[in-house]
């Protein structure tokens, strides 16, 4: 072969490929460049749109943290990015993101990644819109009234002081975060679908946990729904986790009177379909079933796993937790065994401070997403018609000036309405506006149970120190928070 030859073999096998490579990245970004929107004079935000079609998904799936905080501190608190195949903007700080949420519906809409909706379904709560959304939400909300919360009390009671009874003869390591989850993904069950322990058998709720697992870890992925792809695991782990629900509810159907002497949210959307004359659609009952329970057991997980990491960091903070439930006469005697209600629980206010300090600093959701309905001005920027919103909970909590000593695991700071408690936006775990969490209300009330009865029964130790905390996309330790559980002492 002649030297030519060889030259010209070179540039066929590195320099073309290298050549359409940079046009196609050109390409990409002239593309990008023109979703500009020129009527209105505002330029796009700063930022990167990443590799044609991926975008920078893939950097934020396996950096998450270090790839936002990165973003953050180049681009500010408004930046553009491509994620989940669309053009995107991240929002932060509390001025921002409150110009978001209170546009729903005006200047936004949700929208989640198409293989979020796809998983989820078009018929779960997330997912609808306008007057539907209102609805729905309506009839939802009465599962978490203060009467149905009362109801609900005895029963995360008996399930979370079971549970800490098996910590405490687990030997010298037990890992924190599987444990937590199972015990949330029973409450979820018995509470939001009426399943009862019997129901499912040790066998048959590990398989159910399993297929949450697999979902929850596929929901943010590629919309390419092939063989082995996260898409298709996902939609394969829902559907094992749909015929279970289906036959939840032929047997409800079967039965018309709940067991338990309440109404489970799943119960109230069966007979509010029903009582309107509506045909009873399964599909749209077994995904707002899914998203019920997606919602009610991995949020709390997170957070109440959250919880057990910074109590046990910090001594000082749970012992003043026990001096409350002593106060109360909570710790010792007679009353530290008797079921709890919600007079009493509503009393426990820096029980409540500690919980709200966790969700401060670490948000089990990270943030949310929305559509733009129309071309939107943000702090001197645009973002055009149709570019999706994501607005950031756990950077608004970083950013936020009302809090001082950031970084500082300080429940104090939320004992007093002023100054830190007087910016909404500013503490926003379970979102804002119109689409706040359907279920905040029974979040806390769990968490506050789970505390109590942590604090008035358990010592533990964090054999790894300090978790390293991981998004995905439910905020979780890396090494699932291994830890030995003793008896408390009685010493506080």
């Amino acid at each position: 072969m002649g030297f030519s030859a060889l030259v010209a073999s070179a540039l066929c096998t590195f320099l073309l490929p290298l050549l359409l490579f940079l046009a196609a990245v050109r390409l990409w970004d002239l593309y990008c460049a023109s979703g500009r929107d020129p009527s209105c004079p505002l330029p796009l935000p700063p930022g990167t749109m990443g590799l044609p079609f991926f975008g920078e998904t893939l950097q934020m799936v396996l950096q998450r943290r270090k790839f936002l905080q990165m973003k953050r501190r180049k681009y500010g608190f408004i930046y553009k990015t491509h994620l989940f195949g669309r053009p995107t903007v991240r929002v932060m700080g509390a001025e921002n993101v409150r110009h978001i949420l209170l546009g729903e519906h005006r200047l936004v809409s949700v929208q989640w990644p198409a293989s979020v909706r796809t998983i989820l379904g078009s018929g779960c709560l997330s997912n609808l819109h306008n007057g539907q959304h209102k609805h729905r939400k309506k009839v939802i909300m009465r599962a978490f009234s203060r009467d149905a919360l009362q109801h609900y009390v005895p029963v995360i009671q008996e399930e979370v002081s079971g549970c800490l009874t098996r910590w405490l003869g687990a030997g010298p390591c037990l890992l924190v975060y599987p444990e937590v989850k199972r015990l949330m993904f029973r409450i979820a069950m018995r509470i939001l679908l009426g399943f009862q322990p019997r129901q499912a058998g040790p066998d048959g709720e590990q398989q159910l946990v399993e297929a949450f697992e697999e979902m929850i870890r596929n929901l943010f992925s590629l919309p390419i729904d092939v063989p082995f792809s996260g898409l298709y695991r996902g939609l394969r782990a829902r559907n094992i986790i749909h015929a279970k629900i289906e036959e939840n509810i032929r047997a409800k159907m079967a039965r018309k009177e709940p067991e338990g002497g309440y109404k489970d949210a799943l119960q109230l959307l069966m007979e509010h379909t029903q009582g309107n004359g509506e045909q009873l659609n399964m599909q749209e009952l077994k995904e707002s079933a899914t998203e019920l329970l997606f919602g009610g057991h991995e949020t709390t997980a997170s957070a109440a796993t959250s919880l057990i990491a910074f109590l046990g960091l910090h001594h000082d903070v749970l012992q003043k937790v026990r001096k409350e439930l002593q106060v109360k006469g909570l710790l010792f005697g007679p009353n530290q065994e008797k079921q709890l209600d919600m007079e009493v629980l509503e009393q426990l206010k820096y029980t409540g401070c500690v919980i709200k300090e966790t969700l401060r600093l670490s948000p089990p959701v990270p943030g949310g997403f929305r559509i733009a309905l129309k071309t939107l001005e943000l702090n001197g920027y645009q973002i055009p018609k149709g570019w999706n919103v994501i607005y950031s909970i756990c950077d608004t909590h970083d950013v936020a000036d009302l809090f001082t000593n950031k970084d500082e695991f300080n429940p104090d700071r939320f004992m007093s309405p002023s100054p830190e408690d007087s910016s909404r936006f500013s503490f926003i775990p379970f979102g804002g506006g119109l689409r706040s969490c359907v279920g905040k209300e029974f979040a806390k009330v769990l968490l506050k149970i789970f505390t109590v009865e942590l604090a008035r029964s358990c010592d533990w130790e964090l054999l790894n120190g300090p978790p390293t905390m991981k998004t995905g996309p439910i905020v979780y330790p890396v090494d699932n928070l291994p830890a030995k559980f003793i008896g408390f002492s009685g010493q506080i």
